[in-house]
């Protein structure tokens, strides 16, 4: 998402996964989870569901669709570009080019046609009821849905209530903010069982059976959410001069 030009390809598969790890949507996700249309930010971090190159075209998060075998193409026409003179014209052109190419292939979107009825799963007040909202859907008729609730269902209810807080608090900040705040956040997380239980449980023994120290959505203590958005250092903000940009 840093990335000037953000190409993506039918075998692109996007998606914050950290519900099953324990952690959080991180690495700036605050900021662009926070600005998707209506719910799909929500439910895209609290589910980890992937998204395809249309549906990151859809949401922003991508720039060019291009094929997995254009990259041969692209390089030799970089190489081409004459980088002194004129160079966004004709990058622009190279890239419309190719894409036009590849837009024949370009896979069917996902979660953009789904958005009017997310919005209305997710049109609740707190994190519980939304956890309840998507759980429901683990025999969904939609394999999409199914498989967004039943990894949800198997995953960490103190990252759903993070998630719930990061976007709510990520939606007015400026992009410095969110880093600011995700800093705290990734901090706090390693201070606390979950994001341990989860690395434990899906990367290291990988039995896939976390044993999460608050099992219950309910039984996450506000405290224990809050205090994660607390700074956990004495003195300045180590990001602190990002705003001074």
């Amino acid at each position: 998402q840093g990335s000037g030009i953000r190409i993506v390809t039918p075998s692109s598969r996007l998606a914050m996964p950290e519900i099953s790890i324990g952690l959080y949507p991180d690495v700036g996700a605050s900021w662009f989870l926070s600005r998707m249309p209506g719910k799909l930010g929500l439910f895209l971090g609290l589910t980890g569901a992937h998204m395809n190159g249309r549906d990151a075209l859809d949401l922003n998060l991508a720039d060019r669709f291009l094929l997995d075998e254009q990259q041969e193409a692209l390089i030799e026409g970089l190489l081409q570009l004459n980088w002194q003179e004129q160079t966004p014209r004709q990058l622009n052109s190279l890239l419309k080019a190719l894409q036009q190419e590849a837009s024949a292939q370009l896979p069917e979107a996902q979660w953009l046609p789904r958005r009017q009825q997310i919005d209305a799963w997710l049109d609740v007040s707190d994190v519980a009821c939304a956890w309840r909202a998507i759980s429901q859907l683990q025999n969904h008729s939609d394999a999409l849905y199914s498989r967004a609730a039943k990894t949800l269902v198997e995953g960490c209810p103190l990252t759903a209530h993070l998630v719930w807080e990061q976007i709510h608090r990520a939606r007015y900040l400026s992009l410095a903010e969110v880093f600011q705040m995700e800093y705290t956040l990734s901090l706090n997380c390693c201070r606390h069982p979950e994001f341990a239980e989860g690395v434990r449980a899906r990367l290291i023994d990988k039995d896939h059976q976390p044993h999460w120290h608050w099992s219950d959505i309910n039984s996450v203590p506000e405290a224990v959410v809050q205090a994660h958005f607390h700074k956990a250092w004495e003195g300045r903000h180590p990001l602190a001069d990002l705003t001074d940009y």
